[in-house]
């Protein structure tokens, strides 16, 4: 029975399903991919650009649109989705513009035995994508638009709540001028993930997801050798060393964190802060969180729509409670709203012992999460009390003393007076529980070619 549907999160009503692959329909997209690979490896990498600037053009003037179709997928306030399909316009016209100089063949010189040597960075094959509902375009254009520029074909399994806009997308594509079968939305269960890796013409895939999720596919993946990237959770801290505007900075966390209903990989999940700031911290903190306006996605007054889906909404609300019961003070919010739709108010939370649930675990909810901190070595050792390693922040009016902090944060990317940034222009991913692998940049273009030596020698003997 297939589990893609639109169960639209604002009002809780099915609203469109769809069939699942069956097996025989896994190995004829396959064969459709792998041919469609073996003509698109030949095309030159500015004709792939010209496809990737078209299709941008076309994401643009779909904007409204396409933010509706995920508004009613999984809640996403229209000017936040809105935000989304531009980001993808402008991640597609800088893989289109840049992947040619990062593409061409690497000269490697004095190297000795050989009169030239050099690497091509040369397409694998077909790729499987594994992305989640958070952000339905751009979780996809971060893992496939760099590997249409590589070459690469690719199969995408979208979240099953996201099946509108998962289509939408290959439908873009392929109006942009993609031949048939480089880029195919599927609607695969999740349980058939192997059927499609076990295929040798498949060479990998990418995963942004949970921890259960990554680490049940990358065993398959061991099995029969397929290279990986994982995007997993983060427990991001967002570390608060001074400032001359603690109200403005608590509401800057605020927002950050319940954008997107906090269903965001790297929202600062952590708020630590040096005791000095810490009381008026938390009065600001707790003033914004109860001036979030929750609403549906498509009302221009609301600040943060709904969860994804109703397990999701009671999962958050269940561990807030839970939190609560073991010690953590809830200054206000965590409860289902009562209306239709997978509403609930916007947590505030102290107190919350570093070795719970909440302390060591991702909240993919709307819980601002205070800790308070004595100092900046103290700061810096709550920040780094954690298996994850995604991304984090640190808050200061010296910036010199911001970086020095940053380099000394164990995640993937550290950040001065900023969170929560990618872009097509640096590379995005972690370390530990949170992954690795990289996406964006000439990382993502180099995680699934074959990096392959050649060398030349002019005389036979």
């Amino acid at each position: 029975m297939s589990t893609f549907a639109v169960t639209n999160p604002n009002t809780g009503e099915v609203e469109q399903t769809f069939d699942s692959l069956t097996p025989e329909e896994i190995a004829e997209v396959i064969d459709t991919a792998d041919r469609a690979f073996q003509d698109w490896k030949e095309t030159p990498v500015s004709k792939r650009g010209e496809v990737l600037k078209a299709f941008a053009d076309l994401v643009e003037g779909k904007a409204s649109e396409l933010a509706d179709l995920i508004g009613k997928e999984m809640g996403k306030p229209k000017k936040q989705g809105e935000a989304e399909v531009k980001k993808v316009a402008f991640t597609a016209r800088w893989f289109a513009e840049n992947s040619e100089k990062f593409l061409e063949d690497t000269q490697l010189p004095d190297a000795q035995g050989a009169d030239q040597t050099y690497v091509k960075h040369d397409p694998l094959g077909v790729l499987l994508g594994i992305m989640p509902w958070n952000f339905p375009y751009n979780q996809i254009a971060r893992f496939a638009l760099p590997n249409i520029m590589v070459g690469n074909a690719i199969l995408m399994k979208q979240a099953a709540i996201c099946p509108t806009s998962s289509q939408a997308f290959q439908d873009l594509l392929e109006e942009a001028g993609l031949p048939k079968g480089v880029y195919t939305n599927v609607y695969l269960n999740s349980s058939d993930a192997e059927e499609v890796l076990k295929d040798f013409r498949v060479k990998g895939f990418s995963l942004t997801g949970s921890e259960e999720a990554g680490s049940s596919v990358a065993k398959i993946a061991a099995k029969y050798f397929k290279r990986s990237v994982l995007e997993l959770g983060g427990n991001d801290p967002f570390v608060v060393l001074d400032t001359d505007d603690v109200k403005g900075l608590a509401q800057k966390a605020v927002t950050l964190r319940t954008a997107n209903a906090g269903q965001v990989c790297t929202s600062p999940k952590r708020l630590i802060v040096v005791e000095e700031y810490y009381d008026d911290f938390v009065a600001a903190a707790k003033e914004a969180v109860e001036n979030v306006t929750v609403g549906a996605y498509d009302d221009p007054a609301t600040d943060m729509g709904p969860l994804s889906s109703e397990g999701a909404r009671d999962e958050v609300v269940e561990r807030i409670q839970k939190a609560s019961e073991e010690g953590a003070t809830l200054h206000t919010g965590g409860e289902k709203l009562d209306r239709p739709g997978w509403f609930m108010s916007p947590a505030l939370l102290t107190d919350i012992d570093p070795k719970s649930d909440l302390g060591c675990n991702e909240l993919f909810g709307p819980a601002v999460m205070v800790y308070k901190a004595k100092d900046e070595e103290d700061a810096l050792r709550i920040a780094n009390d954690t298996q994850y390693g995604l991304m984090a922040s640190v808050w200061t009016t010296d910036a010199e003393k911001g970086r020095k902090f940053a380099e000394r944060i164990n995640a993937g990317m550290t950040f001065v007076n900023t969170h929560m940034d990618s872009s097509p222009e640096f590379p995005f991913g972690g370390i530990n529980r949170s992954g690795y692998g990289r996406e964006n940049a000439q990382w993502a273009l180099q995680q699934f070619t074959n990096e392959r030596t050649v060398r030349v020698n002019n005389q036979q003997l």
